[in-house]
């Protein structure tokens, strides 16, 4: 069950005044929707794949949620008031590729919000009347990772192990912000085909200062993290996605346990061009008595990589070779490999649809030099001598 109101108002009567600092600053972020940046793949989960080496990936992606924390009457489970009410958050992400396997990103979040914070409980003190800030920053996250299976950018099976930072820049005091730094490792494995991909998330988040907010009995600590995807093409541009993402709130040998949410998504991806796709999906949390389970989430992004996975154009050559991506290779056996199409193989000026020699070019020696062909046949019929008789 979600904070408790009855327990907020006996807590604060037998607590000391450090603790209602802690009560009264919610150090923590209700926001789960963290997607790692260089990943143009599902909605929020980890794709099993790094960057190509010098490349790079940028994304914006917006998410609008309602009631990620809810603070509820002990007895019957009914709302009393919701601290975050709806929160419009924006993650900007850039990743880099380098050498064979490793790739480094970094995600700068920003947010609007609205709610009644920590005003409907009538909490006392300094603080207890703060109204929750319209505008706000989240924390930076820095991402390391590096592929420990397969290739970067190929089909098959795959493997990453990554590391991720996060920095307590945000407020932390407006359920934007940790207190601490909060250090995440994650495994991500999986397999893409040319139609189809899954990926499996399994982490650990460790935070260096444990927040205890208005009940002790749910301590926000350390953390086991999770995430299943699936994706399926549709359609030569367009990706269905679903993916599970959740968390286990576990501190060990103390006997409690932090809020674990569990959320659903759904979505598709569409591919504008070679570089750049667009990304839309909807979620809600399965576990409304947790802090962090939104009632409901909807996510926009805009994603832009110059190290572009799959094909395109559709003729074959895999994007990452494709000199043309945006235009079939014509397959008519002179330089297939390239992926573009070459309209004149001779270059002799007469389009290949029009010559009858592709692959030679006409002499233009004024003799029949419509046709594309050079012309070895004899222009001149010989003339006999003529004889006396």
């Amino acid at each position: 069950m979600k904070l408790l109101a009855a327990i907020v108002i006996a807590a604060i009567a037998g607590t000391a005044h450090a603790q209602e600092d802690v009560r009264q600053k919610p150090a923590i972020s209700v926001e789960r929707y963290t997607p790692p940046p260089g990943t143009v793949a599902y909605l929020g989960a980890d794709d099993p794949d790094t960057l190509l080496a010098g490349t790079w990936a940028f994304s914006a992606a917006f998410d609008l949620i309602a009631k990620p924390i809810v603070l509820r009457e002990l007895g019957g489970g009914a709302a009393v008031t919701a601290p975050v009410a709806w929160r419009l958050g924006l993650d900007l992400g850039a990743a880099r590729g380098f050498g064979s396997r490793w790739q480094l990103g970094l995600a700068v979040p920003v947010l609007l919000q609205g709610g009644d914070r920590l005003r409907g409980i009538g909490l006392p003190g300094p603080g207890g009347d703060k109204a929750l800030d319209r505008a706000a920053f989240g924390d930076l996250r820095v991402y390391g990772k590096a592929r420990v299976a397969g290739d970067p950018g190929e089909p098959g099976v795959a493997a990453t192990a990554s590391i991720v930072i996060v920095l307590p820049t945000g407020d932390d005091g407006d359920f934007a912000g940790e207190e601490g730094t909060v250090v995440e490792w994650r495994i991500a494995g999986g397999w893409r085909g040319e139609r189809t991909a899954f990926t499996l998330n399994a982490g650990a988040r460790f935070r260096t200062a444990e927040v205890t907010l208005l009940s002790p009995a749910r301590p926000n600590g350390d953390e086991l993290v999770y995430a299943v995807a699936a994706e399926r093409a549709l359609h030569d541009h367009v990706w269905a996605i679903g993916e599970l993402d959740g968390v286990l709130g576990d501190s060990i040998g103390a006997g409690t346990r932090g809020p674990s949410p569990i959320e659903a998504r759904a979505g598709a991806r569409v591919r504008l061009c070679d570089e750049w796709s667009v990304t839309g999906g909807v979620g809600a949390g399965l576990t409304p008595a947790e802090v962090g389970s939104p009632a409901w989430r909807a996510i926009v992004s805009l994603a832009w990589t110059d190290a572009p996975r799959g094909d395109f154009d559709g003729d074959g050559v895999p994007d990452r070779l494709d000199q043309c991506p945006r235009d079939p290779e014509d397959r008519d056996g002179f330089a297939d490999e390239d992926g573009c199409p070459e309209l004149d193989n001779d270059q002799d000026r007469i389009p290949d649809l029009e010559d009858k020699c592709p692959n030679e070019a006409e002499d233009f020696d004024g003799w029949d030099d419509s046709d594309g062909c050079p012309d070895h046949e004899e222009r001149l019929a010989p003339i006999s001598p003529q004889r006396d008789d």
